[in-house]
């Protein structure tokens, strides 16, 4: 061979040699940039599970609180239908006291809240209990000079005190929301007895 033959066979060898480095770099770089992005797409996927279980979790103890207080409510309307049951009960036990107790029940009332003057006004359903010789019964015994009104409430039972000045509402219903008010604490104490 001669010499010129020799300069393109030295330089096609250096050009295949230069390409198998550049192909063998390349082939580096690809191998490289291909663990990178494994690495990247691991932890990608990791970062993407983690915020799945955390979002999850969330969600998880969301609907525990949501439950938690779903529970509570039921217990409290549950609570309170047996506190109303409570009140019912008393002023239905009020209403079934037989007549005699029951006058004196009313009498109490009038003997301490009545004024000279007032007129008794009474349930439509006591009309039979509470009759014009009670009240004058109760009068003679009080010294007070009160009558019985012609007029009747609409109310369970129990009385209002007409009077020139001022009315005095002693209704059942109007005793009954005054003692629930005054004594509701206690009564849900004794009706749930509060547990450690």
């Amino acid at each position: 061979m001669d010499g010129r033959e020799a300069i393109i066979a030295d330089i096609i060898e250096k050009a295949n040699s230069a390409a198998q480095a550049l192909i063998s770099d390349a082939q580096t770089e690809r191998a490289e940039a291909l663990e990178r992005a494994g690495r990247e797409e691991n932890k990608k996927r990791e970062e993407a599970l983690a915020e799945a279980h955390e979002a999850a979790e969330a969600v998880l103890s969301r609907r525990a609180t949501l439950s938690s207080l779903d529970a509570r409510k039921t217990m409290l309307a549950a609570k309170q239908q047996l506190i109303d049951a409570a009140f019912e009960e008393a002023t239905r036990k009020i209403l079934n006291m037989t007549d005699h107790i029951y006058r004196e029940f009313i009498g109490g009332f009038i003997e301490q809240y009545a004024d000279d003057g007032d007129r008794v006004i009474i349930a439509e359903r006591d009309e039979k209990r509470l009759r014009e010789d009670w009240l004058d019964s109760l009068c003679a015994k009080t010294g007070k000079r009160i009558a019985l009104s012609d007029e009747r409430h609409r109310g369970k039972g129990g009385i209002i005190l007409s009077g020139k000045i001022s009315d005095k509402n002693l209704t059942l219903e109007t005793l009954m929301a005054s003692l629930r008010e005054k004594y509701l604490s206690d009564v849900a104490k004794r009706l749930f007895k509060e547990r450690s």
